[in-house]
């Protein structure tokens, strides 16, 4: 989840208009995106608790946060979740939230809602998504966090003619709707362009093509208490482990799992220590699941370092979309293990392959891997190209200047 940042210092504000303190009204508007901090630093050096916090507990914040910057030319500072709403007003026109799955009963969001409505700005969310055991079940709020939305909702100036909420698809736009939350609009992820370049759908394609079976594989690791991939996690570390073409097992969340990513192992819970250690390698001694996490075990805190890891790699699988995401944004494939209604969500909407984790009962070889992936490089780079046209007429009619890069994927040239 997305937690508390950093703030930076208070300057004078104009009206939210852009009129009436001196400030021409063609002057791009400055925006508050609420994340903690764009730039992690050294944090090779950094303690564990600091770097927890700064990729609000999961690193696949990281991507969509990336792009969100990347796509926005306007003014912009970071500010806390919790910042007052004195401090926004005097320091921003507009506020920007970049959003994950916060619909879903795992979140109460009553304190920032008061503290939204209180600072009187127009508020832009990118990337809402709901979370759901599958698409046949609604979603469950608490009472504060159905108030945040609605305050996000109230906040558009332009009400239903411009929606200003941009969600990951039909599934979380539909629940809104259930809500009374009317008018959002369905897009997908904002890190479907982090690639700056249209036509990726080609690239991949060739890098894939050429390939007669996946050699190097990356894991997209999923968390130690989801009993009902592990078996899958099982064979896809098996498939990672080659002595010729290694891979790596990545991990984004929770906690104990990126603790055991960077071998702080004294800091683990012995009953969290012990269940990763069956999620992944149950048939190695203690010790040697230790040096397991030392040689494969991997945790990325900047996008680009990320992303370059994955450019070395056949194809990226598991059950973090972000994980994947990043590697077809690298220009490799991926395959997402859908385990919920977010993660297939995404996956529908920004053209990542995918396949339920119901679905893989039959043991995982290379050749069951390339024969689950149907991928169409001319229908994905339409599609691509659709959602940037759709994203970009968000962003405009938000007021918010897009960067230069997303017409280029729009207009496919």
């Amino acid at each position: 989840m997305l937690e508390d940042i950093v703030i930076d210092t208070p300057v004078d504000r104009p009206h939210s208009s852009g009129q009436g303190s001196g400030r021409a009204s063609s002057q791009p508007l400055r925006v508050a995106v609420l994340w903690k901090t764009p730039n992690l630093g050294l944090y090779s050096n950094a303690a564990f608790d600091d770097l927890y916090t700064g990729i609000g507990h999961n690193n696949g914040n990281l991507a969509f946060v990336h792009s969100i910057c990347s796509h926005i030319t306007n003014p912009v500072k970071h500010f806390s979740w919790g910042s007052s709403a004195e401090t926004l007003r005097n320091n921003a026109d507009i506020i920007v939230i970049p959003c994950a799955n916060q619909l879903g009963r795992h979140t109460d969001y009553g304190q920032m809602a008061e503290n939204l409505e209180k600072s009187g700005l127009p508020i832009v969310a990118i990337g809402l998504g709901a979370q759901a055991n599958s698409y046949d079940h609604d979603i469950e709020l608490s009472p504060g966090t159905l108030r945040w939305a609605q305050v996000i909702a109230a906040s558009n100036p332009s009400s239903a003619a411009s929606p200003n909420i941009y969600t990951r698809g039909a599934y979380t736009t539909a629940q809104l709707d259930k809500l009374g939350i009317t008018g959002s609009l369905p897009g997908g992820c904002p890190s479907h362009f982090l690639n700056q370049a249209p036509g990726l759908g080609r690239k991949i394609h060739a890098n894939w093509s050429a390939l007669d079976l996946p050699r190097s594989i990356t894991v997209a690791g999923g968390h130690q208490a989801w009993v009902k991939t592990r078996e899958i996690e099982h064979q896809l570390i098996a498939l990672m482990m080659d002595p010729i073409a290694p891979g790596q097992y990545i991990v984004q969340s929770m906690g104990e799992m990126i603790k055991a990513s960077r071998g702080l192992f004294d800091g683990i819970d012995p009953h969290a220590l012990k269940e990763i250690h069956r999620h992944t390698v149950p048939h190695y001694s203690f010790e040697e699941f230790k040096a397991w996490c030392r040689n494969y075990m991997r945790s990325y805190y900047d996008v680009p370092a990320w992303m370059d890891t994955l450019r070395q790699q056949d194809l990226t699988i598991g059950c973090r979309y972000h994980g994947v995401a990043l590697a077809i944004q690298a220009e490799r494939m991926g395959l997402t293990v859908t385990i919920d209604s977010r993660t297939r969500e995404l996956c529908e909407n920004t053209g990542v392959p995918y396949a339920d984790a119901a679905d893989l009962t039959a043991p995982l070889t290379r050749n069951r891997l390339k024969s689950l992936i149907a991928f169409d490089p001319d229908a994905y780079d339409r599609h691509r190209a659709e959602s940037a046209t759709r994203y970009l007429d968000f962003l405009v009619a938000n007021r918010l200047q897009p960067a230069h890069f997303l017409k280029s994927i729009a207009a496919g040239k």
